[in-house]
């Protein structure tokens, strides 16, 4: 599934951007001789943030049957539903997206919408399938898509319902046999009215509105590029593609500045003696640097489309080749970035679209890449409104979820006139610190780099992914932590730093993002230098290093069962007589502790979104579990031991039967426990602890009933 804005005639060239955000800064001059000064929880006098935001958008619309169909059987019936939902859902996020994103001055629907945000191709969830008549079925949607930090501003909502705003979208009433044409650069969003639809323009009797509720989703921590991955061969393998540009030969002139400043400015060895005679058979350009005290070699290869050679743009066997080379980057390489052209659904643009329909290489194509399953790989997509592919990649089995991958979009145009982006990324990766020491870069850091580079219009650089990169600086040294320092380089290379901890004492310690990139006993708090909080640093809970940290006892609360499959016939584990492939999925949380736990504010994810927060009073007895549940008629539930119940109704809990993760999280947004499961959990048993109640026990397929909420595996209450 795909939802995108068609390439119009007078195209952009962007960066990625999403959404997933920083909950703290990168040093800005991070390894610098200065001072700095722990700042205790709650004495933060300043913070930073990124541009960009994810939110959820959630509506209640229908399909309709064929006529023909009425009187079949009601299973009959629902199957054709759900092959026609997700065909609507593209329905709804084309034209959300027609609505949300920004357009270029000449494009015939200039005026219509505008807002500098996209939505997130193929992040659909629908729920609640209910009959109105013999043929027509309404069921609530959910789409998730990316804007500005204020876009709840100033899209024209209302106030709907609690923390979240209302606003009517327009979408164009199509039928389900046009629905269905989705073959790749023939869909029925590619013709006329829709490809630049401005409802102004269209019959009414051929659209319709749909009131949308909105929220912003919680935002992820910054984190490191996973250098140590990257190196841990010896080598760094990088690919760069340049789109074909009709604005100036950009892919010409753009191409040549970068081997040129490569094999000057950078010092990179070149496998030809001059740019004219490079090929895209000819081997990367390639250099030694110093990466934490080791040689790392850097490979870098350059593609474009040349006229007159076997990757000429103009014509379908040379947009072929440079699609090949596409795929074989995102095959064998770990750093792949595209200059060049795009838009929503329109993926790389490689060729000259004008003259063949070769040499695109679509979003709706990636999920069926051939990508390495255990490689950690960047993508850096710099063309116009690319926050749709973070998705795209997520889908591709190789990258489910979005594991060992990082790909960096943007929700608005990007500078088509400069090849400063793409110089920024490889400086991101191979980038010393002026002494000969490869010098890490948080996100953070890089997306300000990208950002301005478009100083005369806005550009949100973002990147998906990014929850399980390293939240400690790669060269952190651990092992220091804590030991009595006078300057910087008593602690180690870079990332470290001598930092003092209240009145008189100084210590080692290095940089964090996140309180899980510190060791047992400590946490990630800001550093102070004056006045101004420059980042954050690891230091202990009890803040002294004069005294053994404290030892954590581990999670007091725990995720003990997940059931992700309801089945027909047997998954009816709420009880209440109606099986629900959505409703009847469940988590169990089991306090391990030996006091009660105040839940207040704590919330269960998955690997989209928060998908329920607990209510201010929820407690939860040492010992004792709580249930809860995606929906249900709770009138009608058993006892379940005597645990506690919830229904996450408005949010339900989304968990895939493919694989997806549960995350735990406190009130201050810690993550108490964690757990992601893959293919395992669709086959309609839970997922349950090998020992009930024990936090260190792995979690494996249920030997019993195949579910078994609120108690213990063999029924037994908690």
């Amino acid at each position: 599934m795909r939802l995108a804005r068609l390439l119009p005639a007078a195209s952009c060239l962007a960066l990625l951007a999403c959404s997933s955000g920083s909950a703290g800064p990168g040093p800005a001059n991070p390894d610098a001789e200065q001072e700095g000064q722990i700042v205790p929880p709650g004495k933060e006098d300043n913070f930073l943030s990124n541009k960009a935001q994810e939110y959820m958008v959630e509506g209640v619309t229908t399909v309709t049957i064929e006529s023909s169909l009425a009187t079949a059987t009601e299973d009959q019936k629902l199957a054709r539903v759900r092959e026609l939902i997700p065909l609507k859902q593209i329905v709804i996020g084309w034209f959300l997206n027609q609505y949300l994103v920004t357009k270029e001055g000449e494009e015939s629907n200039a005026s219509y919408g505008g807002f500098n945000a996209l939505t997130k191709n193929g992040a659909y969830e629908d729920l609640g399938i209910t009959a109105l008549d013999a043929t027509t079925y309404q069921f609530t949607f959910r789409q998730e898509f990316g804007g500005g930090l204020d876009l709840l501003a100033k899209l024209p909502t209302t106030a709907c319902q609690t923390d979240r705003k209302c606003f009517d979208l327009t979408i164009g009433k199509i039928s389900n046999d046009e629905m269905s044409r989705l073959e790749t650069n023939y869909e029925w969003y590619r013709s006329a009215p829709w490809s630049s639809f401005d409802p102004a323009k269209v019959d009414p009797s051929r659209i319709e509105k749909l009131t949308l509720a909105a929220w912003p989703e919680k935002r992820s921590y910054d984190g490191w590029f996973d250098y140590n991955r990257l190196f841990a061969d010896g080598k760094v393998t990088m690919a760069v593609h340049f789109g074909w540009d009709y604005h100036s030969d950009y892919h010409l002139k753009h191409s040549r500045e970068v081997y040129d400043w490569l094999t000057g400015t950078e010092g990179f060895k070149s496998p030809v003696d001059s740019y004219d005679n490079l090929t895209h058979t000819s081997g990367p350009l390639t250099k030694t640097i110093t990466a934490n005290g080791k040689p790392v070699t850097v490979e870098i290869s350059l593609y474009w489309g040349k006229p007159g050679t076997d990757t000429d743009p103009g014509t379908a066997a040379g947009g072929k080749v440079l699609e090949d080379d596409m795929r074989q980057s995102f095959k064998d390489k770990e750093i792949i970035v595209y200059s060049g052209h795009s838009g929503p659904f329109y993926g790389f643009a490689l060729a000259d679209w004008n003259k063949t329909t070769e040499g695109d290489l679509d979003d709706s194509e990636i999920p069926t890449m051939q990508m390495p399953s255990d490689t950690y790989q960047v993508v850096v997509a710099e063309g116009c409104d690319t926050y749709g592919l973070g998705e795209a990649f997520r889908l591709n089995p190789a990258k489910a979820g979005g594991k060992n991958i990082d790909v960096v979009t943007t929700t608005s145009f990007s500078n088509a006139a400069t090849a400063d982006g793409t110089k920024d990324t490889l400086r991101a990766i191979y980038g010393d610190d002026g002494a000969g020491q490869q010098k890490p870069m948080t996100f953070v850091e890089y997306l300000g780099s990208m950002d301005a580079n478009s100083p005369w219009f806005t550009t949100m650089y973002g990147v998906h992914g990014l929850d399980d990169n390293p939240h400690a600086h790669p060269y952190a040294r651990a092992d220091l932590a804590c030991k009595p320092c006078a300057s910087d380089t008593d602690c180690g290379g870079l990332g470290n730093k001598c930092t003092r901890l209240g009145a008189s004492e100084k210590f080692c310690t290095f940089y964090c993002t996140a309180d899980d990139g510190c060791p047992s006993g400590y946490q990630c708090l800001p550093v102070a230098q004056g006045s101004t909080i420059t980042s954050k640093q690891c230091a202990p809970m009890n803040l002294t290093c004069e005294a053994a940290p404290p030892v954590p006892a581990g999670p007091q609360v725990i995720i003990n069962e997940v059931f992700a499959s309801p089945k027909a016939g047997t998954g009816d584990a709420n009880g209440d007589g109606t099986v629900s492939a959505t409703d009847d999925e469940f988590v169990e949380l089991v306090n391990v502790s030996s006091k009660e736990i105040d839940l207040t504010g704590w919330t269960l994810a998955d690997s989209v979104m928060t998908r329920y927060a607990f209510p201010a009073g929820t407690k939860l007895g040492a010992g004792k579990s709580l249930v809860v549940f995606a929906g249900g008629v709770q009138a009608s539930f058993p006892s379940f031991g005597g645990a506690q119940v919830f229904l996450a109704s408005q949010n339900k809990l989304g968990l895939n039967n493919t694989g997806d993760q549960v995350v735990l999280t406190g009130r201050s947004g810690d993550v108490v426990d964690q757990m992601s499961y893959g293919s395992e959990g669709g086959g309609g048993k839970s997922l349950v602890r090998a020992t009930d109640g024990d936090a260190k026990a792995a979690f494996v397929l249920h030997g019993g009933a195949g579910f078994s909420p609120g108690v213990r595996s063999d029924g037994s209450p908690f």
